[in-house]
């Protein structure tokens, strides 16, 4: 994933699978610090905490401690992440993953639908405005008021509007609806044209879920 200019479902599948499942029970992803060397990152097996981040001041190589394997390029500003070699066991050994420099988290990396006011030249942001919705059917126990569910009907016309019904009615279907994101595209600041410009764009994305998109940056 490093290097990567725009978020794509690949890219953000593989963050969700290899990093947020990681972390589900030993908590967010905290930067630590920096290092010039893989040698000045601390030892795996003694010190080194899942979810730790380093970023590279120079150029390095990684070494068999990493996910990828030894001999890959670490470009100076790329991220390392410590992760587990198995996600789905806790006691697996731990190994340091690429992130790449555009993988930022928390407040490096902010995100959304609508650029930050008064930006700083070469600030990085990613864009997340192209949106959809999914709408599942939902089978009501008959006691539930809908509207205040905010629950969705068919308007007749292929699409869903949120029904007024404050009693299920018998032969309606129901829907929930669930808000998606298409695709996340990093853009830079650029201050002398006072523009932000897009490092990548890509066709439609296949969808991944607004939650899971706010829980890589929590």
């Amino acid at each position: 994933m490093a290097n990567k200019k725009y978020l794509d479902y690949e890219g953000l599948q593989t963050l969700v699978q290899q990093i947020r499942l990681n972390f589900a029970t030993t908590g967010a992803l905290q930067y630590i610090g920096s290092v010039a060397t893989v040698a000045q990152l601390p030892a795996l097996t003694t010190a080194a905490k899942a979810g730790w981040i380093y970023s590279f001041t120079a150029d390095a190589t990684t070494t068999a401690d990493f996910i990828e394997g030894a001999g890959k390029k670490i470009n100076a500003n790329d991220e390392v992440v410590c992760v587990l070699s198995d996600p789905s066991d806790e006691t697996s050994a731990k190994k340091w993953q690429i992130l790449g420099p555009v993988f930022d988290v928390a407040d490096r990396l902010q995100f959304g639908s609508t650029f930050p006011a008064s930006p700083a030249d070469t600030q990085t942001f990613l864009y997340m405005g192209n949106t959809t919705y999914t709408y599942n059917s939902v089978t009501p126990e008959g006691t539930e008021d809908p509207s205040e569910e905010g629950w969705y009907v068919s308007d007749g016309s292929g699409g869903y509007v949120v029904t007024t019904d404050t009693e299920v009615q018998s032969g309606t279907t129901y829907y929930t609806r669930t808000e998606q994101y298409i695709k996340g595209v990093i853009y830079v600041y650029n201050a002398s044209g006072s523009e932000w410009v897009a490092q990548s764009s890509g066709d439609a994305m296949i969808a991944i879920t607004s939650a899971e998109v706010t829980a890589l940056f929590e």
